[in-house]
């Protein structure tokens, strides 16, 4: 005969009911709400209206309602702003907000957005609120969804309003382009380069399409490529010069530019005047003169030392006016004593080329 291990079924049955009321006793983890028992539609599809245009923009997880709905807000508005900065006539298509879209659509609405955006009437509010109990504190935490509205005709004024000052951009840099032309004919590549350092920068900004109504450059896109191309070939233009130096320091002069983008045509002998002659001649901006002179010094262990002394001077090659001078005085070691003079010499002129060429270059960049 087996025997039975199995519990009566009334006993079975209180302890079922037991349990049942214990799991009844648990309270949930998180407690939802939500402002409205059923989520409105608008957060699937934005309504689309012929006098009024809808933007939306969600925030999940802020700390608060109303950090929730600010930053919201701030979204929907910076739908806006793309809606008018693209092409008002486009369909809209909302986007569902994450914590690093909102900062990106944030930073476009600081940028693009106008006092129109701004003024924008708020059409609905929908949040949930999640809240979690930790210890004896209560953590809540918001998703919040803004539905803003917006006046068409407004928004096609303000787009319209972009428009012509687009246009009015690119036609300013054409404008300035065509200056810069102008004085490169007439040898002031350094006035010329200023010139097309203006054009290329405000067309960066600008939409590539702008009709110039211009026989050679017909959009805005080509007057960029245009402007980038005149910078190019006249900051090349710009940084020659022309190096008056004794060959014991030429190098290390020539060297120093070079790391700056000059190039410097070296000639070891001859005047001043010939070397701006030269210039002139061949439509280079500067001349360099480098006056100097090295004296041994005394022993250093098993080396001996030396001192180097530089005078250096830039002049503008058409008025011969000097721009820019440095003086130079440093000391070198070597085994022989011309080996100290010439790391003394190379020391001083890689510094004094080095100053000439920061110096130069504000020059330039300032028009001269």
């Amino acid at each position: 005969m087996v025997s039975s291990r199995l519990a009566p079924p009334r006993i079975l049955a209180a302890g079922a009911l037991l349990v049942l009321a214990a799991c009844a006793a648990e309270a949930p983890s998180v407690v939802k709400t939500s402002s409205s028992p059923k989520a409105p539609p608008w957060l699937v599809k934005v309504p689309q209206e012929g006098d009024t245009l809808y933007f939306s923009g969600a925030r999940e997880g802020a700390t608060s309602l109303e950090e929730g709905t600010d930053a919201a807000m701030q979204v929907a508005r910076a739908h806006a702003a793309e809606y008018i900065g693209v092409d008002v006539t486009s369909e809209h298509k909302d986007v569902m907000s994450t914590d690093l879209g909102s900062d990106r659509v944030q930073d476009t609405v600081k940028g693009r957005a106008t006092a129109l955006i701004r003024n924008a009437r708020t059409a609905d509010v929908y949040y949930e609120k999640f809240s979690r109990k930790a210890g004896a504190t209560i953590i809540d935490r918001f998703d919040v969804w803004v539905l803003i509205k917006l006046s068409r005709a407004d928004l096609e004024a303000e787009h319209a309003r972009q428009e012509d000052e687009q246009k009015h951009t690119a036609l300013s840099a054409l404008s300035r382009l065509r200056e810069g032309q102008a004085q490169e004919r007439q040898g002031n590549v350094l006035a010329a380069l200023v010139r097309y350092r203006d054009a290329a920068a405000q067309t960066r900004a600008l939409p590539q399409q702008i009709d110039l109504s211009d026989p050679q450059l017909r959009t805005s896109g080509q007057l960029r490529q245009a402007a980038e191309d005149a910078v190019a070939k006249a900051q090349a233009r710009a940084r020659r010069a022309v190096l008056v130096a004794p060959d014991w320091v030429a190098g290390s002069i020539a060297q120093a530019l070079s790391s700056k983008g000059f190039t410097a045509i070296t000639q070891p002998e001859g005047s001043e005047r010939q070397a701006l002659e030269t210039a002139r001649a061949q439509g280079m901006p500067w001349v360099i003169v480098v006056k100097g002179s090295t004296v041994p010094g005394g022993r250093v262990f098993s080396q001996v030392a030396a001192t180097a002394s530089l005078d250096v001077r830039a002049l503008e090659s058409q008025s011969g006016a000097v721009v820019a001078s440095s003086v130079k005085q440093t000391k070198g070691v070597g085994r022989t004593p011309e080996a100290a003079q010439q790391a003394a010499a190379n020391e001083a002129g890689v510094a004094a080329g080095a100053d000439l060429a920061a110096a130069l270059v504000a020059k330039e960049n300032a028009g001269l």
